[in-house]
């Protein structure tokens, strides 16, 4: 670079840096026209265009210089900055090996390089990587940091915290830690310390969209959708093309039945970013409630492509790579359906399991092992090669390279239920016929008066809040005359149950060793003989709708509610046994509805 240049490069940086960024930022460009082979003034010109938003400008700048200067590692470094930034993790990825190739020991990109690691959803290689970079400043808060972004992957959530809480004693303005932790918090179900940790991370960048957007989310599981709606404008304010912000707009919209305007906020968000898979997970709910079902199905696959999906069982990530080479279905193939998360889902998709068989006879189904021998004998099914334990393929690789396709449960509505027509809502479970003659025999022992089963507690753990209904608030119900209630609320409530009866001299009874969490035939024989099932939304619920028993259930508040309870009226198509009460006003509801059953 000659003098009279550097004299001049020195005016444009005083002069960018002063704030005439337009000006300095033409000049350094007119000179690069007439001096292309300039690698210094390229790099600085590449800086100024990421410190302006041209940020594909800066990279295509960045990689000239490369280009001419094999190891120069500012730009690579800056690039995988620039990549990180736009969430484009491969290519960060490539480039922050590129620095570590040229600088071996360079502790920023050693740093850096475990943070992405874990974007790219390799928890175990980037903590090892975290770790051994911590052995050189076991006091650097944005190592720390990184550290519990990686033990939230590996579901370590107290190390999490804990680790969150020591970056931020090392340096208490670090506001990234604050928000990680208002996320750890939200994970650990400690709502009013989520939204601390959050106020203060706002408190320290006001400007921060991910924290806006993170408190918006914290009162949507509040029920509070119009003050998240609120924080979700203040976003927008900042970034109306913000796709996340947008869709999650429409998610407040839906949950207060507002479907128009939710409907614009999710098109809105469609238009900048189709492919994002939250968008598509978040629209299929909406128009699934809306009984637009084809539209529904395809976008609902997004959720094959979320991290959240498959973080409950490690083997489910052998399927990804089976799932994208997946065909078109044929008869003759030899397809493996794997179950949904949770078993609620699991028993509900099921009744499209007869549906497969007929249509794609050399299907074979990997489900719950507690659910086996109801589903090979509610489909008449003597062989022992179409039902298997979860696991049994999915466990390696290898094993699936047996199948020519492989699919999720939930994935067979795109097949078989793309109209209103297409749900028949029918019983398909049907229980052993000797438990059932058993189970009858012990509450007709119990009296003459109808027997109606009460479950009150779900335990799936983001909404176990939102869906459990307090004993205390079910009084009506069991004062109701010539009812005898019987239990059937899985997981630990001796103690809870006890302390109600005695303070309440309420007799709910629970029949002695029945195992109401495991033993999935005698819970469907006890459903098949009682007169009513009082219930909130819980995997015992699927069970009484599958089985076909009368049942009222208590649907949650809607962040909190899944597409086969969210319906427009007091029925869903799924089950034709179940109706449906929204929680305001439920208990009085049901109250009047039992009285009326039973006489």
């Amino acid at each position: 670079m000659s003098d009279n240049y550097q004299k001049n490069f020195t005016q444009i940086l005083d002069e960018f840096k002063s704030g005439d960024k337009s000006k300095a930022f033409k000049k350094q460009e007119n000179y690069l026209k007439n001096n292309p082979n300039d690698d210094v003034a390229r790099f600085n010109f590449a800086i100024m265009c990421d410190e302006t938003n041209k940020e594909d400008l800066a990279i295509k700048n960045y990689k000239q210089v490369i280009m001419n200067d094999k190891s120069h590692w500012e730009s690579r470094f800056n690039l995988y900055i620039l990549y990180l930034d736009k969430k484009l993790y491969k290519q960060a990825h490539q480039y922050v090996n590129e620095v570590l190739e040229i600088k071996k020991n360079f502790y920023p990109a050693q740093r850096d390089k475990a943070l992405i690691l874990n974007y790219l959803q390799k928890p175990d290689e980037a903590f090892e990587y975290i770790v051994s970079a911590l052995k050189q400043n076991q006091n650097d808060h944005i190592a720390l940091n990184t550290l519990g972004l990686i033990l939230i992957s590996l579901k370590r959530l107290k190390e999490a915290k804990n680790t969150f809480i020591r970056a931020i004693e090392i340096n208490p303005k670090y506001f990234s830690s604050y928000n990680n932790l208002g996320h750890c918090y939200t994970l650990l179900h400690k709502r009013k310390k989520s939204f601390e940790a959050f106020s203060k991370a706002l408190t320290l960048n006001p400007k921060s969209l991910e924290v806006k957007n993170n408190l918006a989310n914290y009162f949507i599981d509040k029920g509070d959708y119009n003050k998240a709606l609120d924080y979700y404008f203040e976003a927008l304010k900042f970034d109306p093309k913000n796709n996340s912000i947008l869709f999650n707009t429409g998610i407040a919209y839906t949950n207060l039945n507002n479907e128009d305007k939710a409907e614009e906020y999710y098109k809105k968000s469609y238009a900048i970013n189709p492919n994002s898979e939250g968008l598509h997970k978040a629209y299929s709910m909406l128009l699934l409630k809306q009984g637009r079902y084809k539209e529904a199905w395809k976008l609902f696959e997004g959720r094959l492509k979320l991290g959240s999906f498959y973080a409950k069982d490690g083997d489910m990530y052998n399927m990804r790579k089976k799932l994208s080479n997946n065909k078109k279905l044929l008869k003759e193939d030899k397809i493996l359906v794997v179950r949904e998360q949770g078993i609620g889902d699991e028993i509900l998709y099921a009744s499209m399991y007869e549906d497969m068989l007929k249509k794609y006879p050399n299907t074979c189904f990997e489900s719950d092992k507690r659910l086996i021998t109801l589903f090979e004998r509610s489909l008449n099914i003597k062989s022992e090669n179409i039902f298997f334990p979860f696991g049994t393929f999915t466990r390696k690789e290898k094993d699936l390279t047996n199948f020519n396709n492989v699919t999720f449960a939930g994935s067979l509505g795109k097949l078989f239920r793309n109209d209103i027509r297409n749900f028949t809502g029918k019983n398909f479970l049907k229980p052993e016929l000797n438990k059932v003659t058993e189970i009858k025999k012990i509450l007709d022992d119990l009296g003459k008066e109808k027997k109606i089963g009460i479950s009150w507690k779900s335990q799936k753990a983001r909404y176990s809040e939102d869906k459990t209904i307090n004993l205390e608030e079910l009084k009506p119900i069991f004062k109701i005359p010539n009812v005898k209630f019987i239990n059937l609320q899985y997981g630990e409530t001796h103690d809870e149950l006890e302390n109600f009866q005695n303070n309440e001299n309420i007799k709910i009874t629970t029949i002695n060793k029945l195992d109401l969490f495991n033993d999935f035939e005698s819970i469907c024989a006890l459903l098949k003989n009682l007169n009513l099932f009082v219930t909130v939304s819980n995997s015992t619920a699927h069970l009484a709708g599958a089985v076909g028993v009368p049942t009222f259930l208590i649907k949650p508040p809607n962040h909190a509610t899944f597409h086969y309870w969210n319906q427009k009226n007091e029925r869903t198509p799924w089950y034709n046994s179940i109706k449906l009460f929204n929680n305001k006003n439920a208990i009085q509801n049901i109250k009047k509805e039992i009285i009326k059953f039973i006489n």
